[in-house]
Parts: structure tokens; C-alpha cells; sequence
């Protein structure tokens, strides 16, 4: 059962991974736009100084019996190379043509070089550009061919800000004259297949997005002003009542005395004494 989990979960990770983007790399070849080769020491025949033959290396003079010491300078502009890219390889070409005083092989080391170089006085080591510490090492022979030297850390260095100044080949022990001098397109400093490069593969920087500016506040959308107030009627005063005039009582109208009115007050008081018998018959 753990066996059947733990191959579904590799198999899970597998298909993960390749469903993950992959970033395109990036290929050039990049020839220096400066290059100057030199000699501590007149060799003889020649100049000690020539943009077209790269000798490095250290060897005893077969004349003068002095140690020489030979380098190359070679500087490379990084244009091509986006800022923010990520180096992947970066391999320094050189090819060599010829050796000297004879046939053998010696250690040359890639350096880079601390100072700017432009209008150095080459006929005086001690004015040369110091040099830092070796980047790599490869083992040169007195047979022709390409040789390659990885100089991947030192081109992301200038990709990141450090000042790109160049780099030398010189003896993997600079100040030791035990190695032999090679020399780079001594013969073929004519042909421009032979001449230095870097080959370099780099991936693009990632691109971000440009953060958006927040979108305005929504225009509040004018309100027509509001109708004026209607005028307020002013209240009348109410009217004063107009007193009516109570009707005057007509005079209760009794018959008029005599005439036919003495019958009755003789009824009236026929009545009375009528009451006045019965009353006392009563008592008694």
C-alpha cells in the first residue's frame, strides 16, 4: 500500500513538473572590442606590444637569460545582454597557434582585471592593469586548437555591477617564468575565424507587470439645483363676525280687556270657590 501511495505521488510530482514553464535560454557570441597582447621584454623580432597576436604565458629569454612574462587583455562589452539576465554558461575561446621557446604545455589561468586599461604605456610592466584573482584554469599545449576557459561567475559579476574592466590569460603562476609562452593566432592573425569570443547562454529576466494606477473616483453627476420654495401665502385675519341683531320678542298679546274677557275670570273664580266647597265638605 505505501509502495502504490508513494509511486502516485512521484508520478503526481512528475506531471507537476511538467506542466511548470520553462524559461527560454538565449545564445551569443560576443568579440572583444578591445585587445592588446604584451611583453615584459623586447622579444627579439617584433614589437612587444600588438593588437593582432595574443602571446600569455612566462618564459626564460633563449638571449637575454631574463624571465618574460607575457599577457593578453581582452575586453568584452555586454551589450547583448538584457540587465536583470541570468548567466547560465559563459566560456572564453581563445585559439592557439604557436609556442615558445618549443613544444610543450603549461597551466593559463583567466584573470580579471582591476583597472582601466585605455592608453596603459605597454613597454612598462609597471604601469600594466593589475590583475585579480584566477577565475579558471586550463592546460595549454603546443598543438593547435581552440582552448576554452569558464568564466561563467566573472560575466554574471559584471551583469550584477561590478565594473567590467576585461579579462587577461597569463601563467596560472604569474610571477613565475617556469612555463612556456604561448601565443594566440601568431600565425593566423590574419584570419578572422581564429579570433577570440565569448559564448554565452543567459536566460531573460522575468517580466513584471507595471503596477496600475488606481482607476479615478466616479464624477458625481450634478444634481439639478432644487425648486424654490413656494411662497407662503400670508394668513388673513380672520374676519370679525358682524353681530346680528337678536330679533326683539314679540309681546305675548293677552286678550284684551272687556268684551268677551269677563266670562272667563267668572269661570275662573266659579272654579275656586267650587273647590273651596268640596274641600271643606271633605274635612268635615
Amino acid at each position: 500500500m505505501k509502495r502504490t501511495l508513494l509511486s502516485i505521488i512521484a508520478i503526481g510530482l512528475c506531471l507537476t513538473g511538467l506542466a511548470l514553464p520553462t524559461l527560454a535560454q538565449t545564445s551569443a557570441q560576443i568579440s572583444p572590442d578591445q585587445g592588446i597582447g604584451v611583453l615584459s621584454e623586447d622579444p627579439g623580432t617584433g614589437q612587444r606590444w600588438s593588437t593582432s597576436v595574443f602571446p600569455f604565458g612566462n618564459y626564460v629569454g633563449t638571449t637575454s637569460g631574463d624571465d618574460v612574462f607575457c599577457r593578453t587583455y581582452l575586453h568584452f562589452p555586454l551589450d547583448a545582454i538584457p540587465a536583470g539576465a541570468t548567466i547560465q554558461s559563459a566560456t572564453l575561446h581563445i585559439y592557439v597557434d604557436d609556442f615558445w621557446p618549443g613544444p610543450g604545455g603549461a597551466p593559463m589561468s583567466t584573470y580579471p582585471v582591476t583597472a582601466d586599461w585605455t592608453g596603459a604605456d605597454w613597454n612598462d610592466m609597471s604601469t600594466w592593469p593589475a590583475l585579480g584573482g584566477a577565475v579558471a584554469t586550463t592546460d595549454i599545449f603546443s598543438t593547435q586548437g581552440w582552448y576554452t576557459w569558464d568564466v561563467t561567475t566573472l560575466v554574471q559579476d559584471w551583469l550584477g555591477g561590478t565594473p567590467n574592466y576585461g579579462l587577461a590569460v597569463a601563467a596560472a603562476d604569474p610571477g613565475s617564468a617556469a612555463s612556456d609562452w604561448a601565443a594566440a593566432r601568431r600565425l593566423t592573425a590574419d584570419d578572422p575565424a581564429t579570433y577570440p569570443y565569448l559564448a554565452i547562454t543567459f536566460t531573460e529576466p522575468t517580466p513584471t507587470s507595471s503596477p496600475q494606477p488606481p482607476p479615478p473616483p466616479p464624477t458625481a453627476t450634478p444634481q439639478p439645483p432644487p425648486p424654490p420654495p413656494r411662497p407662503t401665502a400670508t394668513p388673513q385675519p380672520a374676519p370679525t363676525p358682524v353681530p346680528v341683531p337678536s330679533p326683539t320678542p314679540e309681546p305675548i298679546l293677552l286678550p284684551e280687556t272687556g268684551g268677551d274677557s269677563a266670562w272667563v275670570y267668572g269661570l275662573l273664580l266659579l272654579i275656586v270657590i267650587c273647590g273651596l266647597v268640596s274641600y271643606r265638605s271633605v274635612s268635615h
